[in-house]
């Protein structure tokens, strides 16, 4: 049987069925009955996104990540990303259940046009954060709009996944927060330097699998149920990898869950 495809605007609403809260107003989506299944019940909910890795990279190097390999083996599906496939856009996509048309965002620095997962959950009485590398998407835009609303937002210096890492534990286990997003940038810069189907990424992928592997299991410790997914892929362009067409290799990205 053939793996099912998904928008990614059905991310925002999964989260807010886990936690039993609406979905934000402007979103189309809907939630996904196979992640809701499994992780309702849990506390919180978490999404780790190494950025850029999308299902063309898993093809060619899942050897390389054998820890993300055996929760995909398990349950995964497939989420396609909203055009245009780059950062900004399907990460604000992810937080409001909306493409483009309706959230506003093309670039980090720009106020969303719609209601985000973080005033839903403030409005009930719960907590959202976000944690990320400096100047990227992540803070710049996600981490300083829940800020906005109240929520956490938390920086670590730039070229840092591991302290990004280090600080989610940290976030997790002494903020508590109902809802917990983090960008792992690493993954979109090595695929832009050396591109995504050159076997110099490779050490690089395993050290995000051993990172995802650590996050998981602090997160589960703390009772969050954990979605994996990327906001878009990437093909090899010209001498590097790049990104923001419709192709598959831009648009498909793997999406797994455990709690």
């Amino acid at each position: 049987m053939p793996t099912p495809i998904y928008p990614l605007t059905n991310v925002a609403p999964t989260i807010a069925a886990i936690l039993d809260i609406p979905a934000p107003a402007q979103s189309t989506g809907e939630p996904l009955a196979e992640i809701v299944a499994d992780l309702t019940g849990s506390e919180r909910c978490a999404i780790l996104a190494p950025d850029a890795l999308g299902m063309y990279q898993w093809g060619l190097w899942h050897q390389a990540m054998p820890f993300l390999g055996l929760l995909i083996n398990q349950r995964h599906v497939v989420l396609r990303a909203v055009m245009p496939t780059i950062t900004p856009v399907n990460f604000a996509t992810m937080v409001t259940g909306a493409d483009q048309s309706a959230h506003g965002i093309q670039a980090k620095d720009e106020d969303f046009q719609c209601e985000t997962i973080f005033e839903v959950l403030a409005a009930d009485g719960k907590r959202g954060a976000a944690v990320g590398q400096e100047g990227c998407t992540m803070t710049d835009l996600i981490g300083r709009w829940a800020e906005c609303c109240g929520q956490v937002g938390k920086r670590a210096p730039r070229y840092e996944d591991d302290t990004v890492a280090d600080m989610l534990l940290e976030v997790a286990a002494e903020d508590t927060p109902d809802f917990l997003i983090t960008q792992l940038v690493t993954t979109d810069d090595i695929f832009h330097e050396f591109k995504p189907s050159s076997p110099q990424v490779v050490p690089h992928l395993q050290d995000m699998d051993a990172r995802l592997n650590r996050l998981v299991e602090g997160l589960a410790e703390l009772d969050y149920g954990i979605i994996i997914l990327s906001d878009h892929g990437q093909h090899d362009g010209d001498g590097r990898g790049t990104h923001g067409s419709d192709c598959d290799e831009d648009s498909l990205v793997p999406c797994t869950w455990t709690k």
